[in-house]
């Protein structure tokens, strides 16, 4: 249980590669005003594992992220993307760890690393309660920590390739019901990411065709589609009205 894996890191020590050791220390719990104000902003019930875990800590004091919280750190965008977008981590860079809550009830999970240098979404973990443990597993400036491989290599693998994306066209003839459903109303250039079933390496370029790519989500299913944005009219064209 996510509340049982914070408990176990109160005063855990921890080392990073250049020697500098520093103590984990849980932040107060939440209050009863806290629950009531996060459960009114939700879609769905709160789950019961998140709320004992808010009994025991909202967060990590002097952890190994910039910051580690269990209610929400806000600040993170793209709501095109993620509608109800809920951020647990920050790296200090302007890039968060998110869930991606959905109306129905169920467990929160699973953790998406939202990345702004490179733009990519990338799968970080099944849970919480494994994200935490994949924290202090290994110090993150580790290469063989689970939240430096994502951090440090799997964005920039999957901004360089995009072979994980389907082509609309492919996608329109595909077995896959959902699939094909959201192909049809896509235009033929679009290709889509599907996180419905992430694994390690998982995910997709957000802003492979520039900030301004065009980021449409098939309701609540993890599919997303990605477009080339409408081209700017040339210095003639905007002269003369065309």
């Amino acid at each position: 249980m996510l509340a049982d894996a914070l408990r176990a890191l109160d005063g855990l020590r921890l080392t990073d590669e250049d020697g500098q050791a520093q103590v984990l220390e849980l932040l107060p719990p939440a209050t009863e005003q806290q629950l009531r104000t996060l459960e009114a902003g939700l879609s769905a019930p709160l789950p019961e594992e998140i709320r004992e875990a808010l009994r025991v800590t909202t967060g990590l004091a002097n952890g190994p992220l910039e910051s580690f919280g269990l209610l929400d750190l806000e600040g993170f965008g793209l709501e095109e993307a993620f509608p109800n977008a809920y951020s647990i981590a920050h790296d200090g860079y302007g890039n968060y760890w998110i869930l991606d809550l959905l109306p129905a009830p169920g467990p929160w999970g699973p953790v998406f690393y939202a990345c702004h240098d490179p733009a990519v979404i990338a799968y970080q973990a099944s849970s919480i309660e494994q994200f935490v443990k994949d924290i202090v597993a290994v110090p993150p400036d580790d290469a063989r920590s689970p939240v430096n491989h994502v951090h440090e290599t799997v964005v920039h693998a999957l901004w360089s390739n995009h072979s994980a994306l389907v082509d609309q066209r492919i996608a329109a003839a595909s077995p896959d019901v959902t699939l094909r459903e959201f192909a049809e109303y896509l235009p033929p250039d679009a290709v889509i990411a599907d996180l419905r079933d992430p694994r390690s390496g998982s995910g997709f370029a957000w802003g492979m065709y520039g900030p301004r790519t065009n980021i449409q989500r098939f309701g609540t299913h993890r599919l997303w589609a990605l477009t080339r944005p409408p081209a700017k009219p040339g210095f003639f064209a905007r002269l003369f009205g065309r």
